[in-house]
């Protein structure tokens, strides 16, 4: 009977050892989870925002850290794809116990993510998700971001077009959330101001193609007076330069944030249709100010270079982070979430004065409209730049 009993004791541990150990263990760190795109169509741009995200948790730990503890940044890559940024965040919240998040760089990833977020009560926060669409899904109460969502981008797109005179405009889209709701969001402004014109094509395209010829063949057939590119930089490298070569340099064409990037100079058929053809590009920016200075110094003084687009709310998010689990005095999911929404009161950041709605979106923003030109100086040979700022809100 005594041998009996010890079988069954000693069978009965050896099942309960694979469950013990896949159970994350208590950490004297305080952990965020970092998704962000580092290789893929949005790899460049990934590799300028973590160093963003580094740069403030090293600020965090040398300033006391949080709860006592260091701030640990739980680094991993989803390669532009919504579908791995999923399989990426479900490590980091069953292996490392992660209750908070940083990242979704694309508003794909985010659709992806949200739902299981909310099931597990896990927080995520993202610099640069800019669809409009996320404010509508029921696990929305689960995600905020420190960018302003593509409905102030679209506004301002649509007030160029009105502006400039425009009445056949084509749209050239990336087949996701970011380029369709873009699309949405400029051709709804565009109603709402009573255009007169006319949007007379409609293109959604697979980012990760290599030929966008008959598409580009379609646009052209529509005879358009403007057209609007949504793009990242790989594939808007590609849509670019097969464009130059049909002749669409004749027509103007509008950017965005998604190709805003001196990594699309690296191609110079690319560069020399973007000069040549974009009127007008919009992005989000920061102010001018002494926060975003000192963000820009330090930014500078730890990688070699400037900040490029979307680091400021990379570094904006990390640090709103850090003082929401200070202010909830705990780590845990649906306490931290209480405490962010009392922190993006007002909070003044390297990226403005972030106040978030009831849904956490950040209710203004201040937008930059940019334009290419050549430049001897740049190893390029061509920078952005700054045509006018525009607050929006």
């Amino acid at each position: 009977m005594i041998k009996k009993l010890l079988f069954v004791i000693v069978v009965l541990s050896l099942l309960f050892v694979p469950l013990m150990s896949c159970a994350p263990a208590e950490s004297d760190t305080i952990k965020i989870g970092c998704v962000l795109s580092t290789t893929g169509l949005l790899g460049p741009k990934g590799k300028d925002r973590i160093n963003a995200a580094r740069l403030a948790v090293e600020e965090i730990n040398a300033d006391g850290g949080v709860l006592g503890m260091p701030v640990e940044l739980l680094e991993a890559d989803d390669a532009t794809d919504p579908d791995t940024c999923l399989k990426q965040v479900k490590k980091l919240v069953e292996n490392d116990g992660v209750k908070v998040l940083f990242g979704g760089m694309s508003s794909g990833a985010v659709m992806a993510c949200g739902p299981y977020l909310a099931e597990k009560k896990v927080l995520m926060v993202s610099p640069s998700a800019t669809s409009t669409d996320i404010s509508n899904q029921p696990w929305t109460n689960w995600f905020f971001r420190t960018t302003p969502r593509d409905a102030f981008q679209g506004r301002i797109l649509a007030r160029v077009i009105m502006e400039e005179g425009y009445t056949r405009l084509a749209t050239m889209v990336q087949a996701n959330h970011y380029g369709v709701g873009l699309e949405e969001s400029v051709v709804e402004a565009l109603k709402k101001v009573d255009w007169t014109g006319k949007h007379v094509i409609s293109i959604y395209f697979d980012p990760d193609k290599k030929d966008y010829r008959p598409q580009l063949e379609n646009i052209k057939d529509s005879n358009p007076d403007v057209v609007l590119a949504v793009t990242y930089i790989e594939d808007g490298i590609r849509v670019f330069k097969q464009a130059l070569e049909m002749g669409l340099d004749e027509i103007a064409w509008l950017g965005c944030d998604g190709n805003y990037s001196d990594h699309m100079f690296v191609d110079a058929k690319c560069a020399e249709f973007m000069e040549k053809t974009i009127i007008a590009g919009t992005r989000s920016v920061p102010p001018s100010g002494e926060t975003y200075e000192k963000f820009v110094t330090a930014y500078k003084a730890a990688t070699g270079k400037d900040p490029s687009v979307y680091c400021d709310t990379t570094y904006d998010a990390i640090k709103m982070i850090a003082e929401a689990i200070e202010k909830a005095g705990v780590y845990d999911g649906e306490a931290i979430k209480d405490a962010l929404f009392e922190v993006g009161q007002k909070y003044h950041g390297a990226s403005g004065t972030i106040t978030f709605d009831d849904k956490g979106d950040r209710v203004s923003g201040i937008y930059e409209i940019w334009k290419v030109m050549t430049d001897p100086t740049t190893e390029t040979g061509y920078k952005n730049i700054r045509v006018k700022v525009i607050s929006i809100g």
